[in-house]
């Protein structure tokens, strides 16, 4: 008996090492915040935003207003590798402009220069406070949550919390929750031992009530198009989903018919048809 005791004694010491030893490495993979400077202050016309957090963390972010101040106000979440200055770089926020849109694009903590450390918990905050500075900036306008790929699962979580205000919510290569699409990737046992975010987007589905648009790209291997589907089931009739045949998961954003889309919904909901 004693020897048994032993044995499992020492077997829960080897899970519970290799747990610590997952821990950064799982971080690393699935935070892996792109090593471009984010230039302080930002080139013209942006504006820098620090969004302040419950927990200390000073968290930066990007605005630019339209000329019309009752345009629709949009907070956009980016993918786990991208940063301010990347998103610069790839044209998303002369993108936003031409959409005729307010724009507050939030960095995530630990990422180009916000303090603090990724997670669940410290992403969601940031949404957060994103969206509550867009509604204090703009408080004439519709509200909108953007996402992409991880960016799609924070913006979900926040138009579960902020349902009554927030007016609509789209979703770009949104997964239905972080394990299941782990699971895909890694075994199973490794997904169990050491991934601690969920981001059970089907979950916080149940709390949106804006109308939704998701685009998914047909031939995404990062994030299955089955991911969007099973999200998009869980949304409900509210919810427009757009396959964009020969898309990937990268260059989903590079393809017109997303902005197209973007565009018709925005236009659509700030109308209130």
């Amino acid at each position: 008996m004693r020897k048994l005791l032993s044995i499992a004694l020492t077997f829960l010491i080897v899970i519970a090492v290799a747990a610590l030893m997952l821990d950064p490495l799982i971080r690393q993979m699935l935070y892996p915040a792109p090593p471009i400077p984010v230039p302080s202050p930002p080139p013209p016309p942006l504006e820098e935003v620090t969004l302040e957090l419950p927990a200390g963390e000073r968290v930066t972010a990007w605005a630019a207003a339209y000329s019309d101040p009752a345009s629709p106000a949009v907070v956009f979440f980016h993918g786990n590798g991208e940063n301010l200055e990347t998103m610069r770089l790839s044209g998303l926020f002369e993108q936003m402009a031409a959409l005729g849109v307010h724009v507050l694009a939030v960095d995530y903590p630990g990422y180009g220069s916000s303090s603090g450390e990724p997670s669940e918990a410290s992403l969601t905050a940031a949404g957060q406070a994103g969206f509550e500075w867009l509604g204090r900036r703009h408080p004439d306008s519709r509200k909108f949550v953007l996402g992409w790929s991880l960016g799609a699962a924070v913006a979900t979580r926040i138009a579960a919390d902020n349902a009554e205000s927030v007016d609509g919510l789209v979703l770009l290569s949104a997964w239905s929750d972080l394990p299941s699409l782990a699971a895909i990737h890694y075994p199973s046992w490794l997904v169990g031992l050491g991934l601690k975010d969920k981001y059970d987007s089907v979950a916080a589905a149940r709390g949106v009530r804006a109308p939704i648009l998701m685009a998914h790209g047909a031939i995404d291997q990062i994030i299955p198009i089955g991911q969007g589907r099973q999200l998009a089931d869980a949304l409900g009739e509210k919810c427009r989903f757009v396959e964009v045949p020969g898309a990937g998961h990268n260059d989903l954003l590079a393809r017109q018919v997303v902005w197209r889309e973007l565009a018709t919904f925005l236009r659509d909901q700030d109308s209130g048809s």
